[in-house]
């Protein structure tokens, strides 16, 4: 079974809050624990420098060290440590040569300079041999300059006799102990409110996505109130959803409209071939006409399908090679004079070179598509003006403007997008599939060129305007 990313980032987060609390306990405890070492060590050094010259005395007026130790086990007096209170009651001091001596219940060392023991109560010659207890390192007794011992009290003569070290280590063992399970536990609440926080988007992310693969493309994810990489994704998973929500509805649509037009041949066909098996219709070449035109047009629409498949899959292969615009716009030209003459249509050319690289059969599909558009426009008596304008060094126009009733301004976007028309009846009756102009639009901007429509320069009808990058010629 998978871990969740939460646990997973519970876990590591509590993994490394519990690292640097044991390295900040483990720094804690080691500096505490010296600390309270050098503070023991130096109040018995305090103590020894003010039992010195008690034992210096006892030494001149014995001439040994012989029942030192003795005469100080029957005193009674406690050590002045730092934080650790002289006790009231039950200090007892012997004369000694009219001094008064006390006597302390710690460890006593004395050496000699040369390092021999000579008074030992509590510490064994083993212990002193193996912490290399240094003579000059004691207190000393005597004379200044020509002492008779060193005297080593307490922790100066076993560091394991030093109660305030002891008591410092215990407490500050017990502090950090509870400061790091203090610590501890409001890393994990804080762990467990930020792993939340970070990982709910990523749970809507995932909800989300799980949903657009079984087929649900309009569901979003809202991420309010965050700045981050995670925002960053959420917006990039709405627009990746919204695209493919429009491309499907766009798919649902195409697939609609494509059966549509297919159906409305198909069916003038087979209710024109019913006539003629029920004999309404005679077989004569006027019904024989009619059947190879709804042939025709469907066999156009197949063509227009198969060229927008071929673009939408990008498999449409254009031979961009340097040429002549205008040849390509007079030969568009010269094969829609006839039918514009039929209608009563005048065409107005002025076609000036220039070279453009261009697939040329692809822009002959181009321009046959938006002469005829103009021609079918057009009233009759009305002109269609085709011309090629350099509209800097760079780009090329050519446009075709017509008499038309022209293109309203708020349909002069929608009229690229596919199987649109702005006057269904007469589009379909004259053949139009609505396909043309978004063929045309793909294929400029294979050409990368751009195409538009505006009102014509004569104020009535309309313009479009197609413009090529041009060609450089060596």
């Amino acid at each position: 079974m998978r871990r969740g990313l939460a646990p997973r980032l519970l876990t590591s987060h509590l993994l490394l809050v519990a690292l640097a609390l044991s390295v900040f306990v483990a720094v804690v405890l080691t500096v505490t624990e010296r600390q309270a070492a050098a503070a023991g060590i130096e109040a018995d050094r305090t103590t020894a420098a003010q039992l010195a010259p008690w034992i210096a005395r006892f030494y001149r007026e014995r001439g040994s060290w012989e029942g030192l130790v003795a005469l100080l086990d029957d005193a009674r007096i406690a050590p002045q440590m730092p934080m650790m209170p002289r006790p009231a009651m039950g200090r007892r001091l012997l004369d000694i040569g009219g001094g008064r001596l006390p006597r302390v219940d710690q460890p006593i060392l004395v050496l000699s300079r040369s390092g021999d023991v000579l008074v030992a109560r509590g510490v064994s010659d083993r212990h002193v041999q193996a912490r290399r207890v240094e003579p000059d390192r004691g207190v000393p007794i005597g004379e200044t300059g020509r002492p008779v011992g060193y005297l080593f009290l307490g922790a100066m003569a076993n560091p394991e006799s030093n109660p305030l070290r002891a008591v410092f280590v215990r407490t500050s063992r017990i502090a950090a102990l509870v400061t790091a399970l203090v610590v501890l536990a409001a890393a994990a609440g804080a762990a467990l409110l930020w792993t939340r926080w970070l990982v709910r988007p990523l749970k809507e992310l995932s909800a989300a996505a799980g949903a657009m693969a079984g087929g649900d493309y309009r569901t979003r994810v809202s991420v309010a109130g965050r700045d981050d990489e995670i925002s960053q994704l959420a917006d990039s998973f709405n627009d990746m959803a919204f695209r493919i929500d429009a491309q499907e509805q766009s798919r649902r649509r195409f697939v609609a409209d494509a059966a549509h037009e297919l159906r409305t041949p198909l069916s003038l066909i087979s209710a024109r071939v019913d006539l003629l098996e029920s004999g309404v219709y005679t077989a004569d070449a006027a019904q024989w006409t009619a059947l190879r035109g709804g042939i025709g047009r469907m066999e156009r629409l197949v063509d227009d399908l198969q060229t927008l498949a071929r673009l939408d899959a990008g498999r449409l292969d254009l031979r961009l090679v340097p040429g002549d615009i205008a040849g390509v716009v007079g030969s568009v030209v010269a094969a829609f004079e006839p039918a514009a003459a039929e209608i009563d249509v005048r065409i107005e050319s002025d076609l000036s070179p220039c070279t453009v690289r261009m697939d040329a059969g692809r822009l002959e599909q181009v321009f046959t598509n938006i002469v005829g558009n103009a021609l079918r426009h057009s009233p009759s008596g009305g002109v269609v003006r085709v011309g090629i304008d350099r509209t800097d060094s760079d780009r090329v126009a050519v446009f075709v403007e017509d008499d038309g009733p022209g293109v309203p301004v708020a349909d002069r976007q929608r009229i690229f997008d596919r199987f649109v028309r702005l006057d269904d009846s007469r589009g379909r009756a004259s053949g139009g599939s609505g396909l043309g102009l978004a063929i045309a639009a793909e294929i400029v901007r294979l050409h990368d060129g751009t195409i538009h429509v505006a009102d014509a320069e004569s104020g009535r009808g309309a313009r479009f305007v197609i413009e090529l990058p041009a060609a450089v010629v060596a």
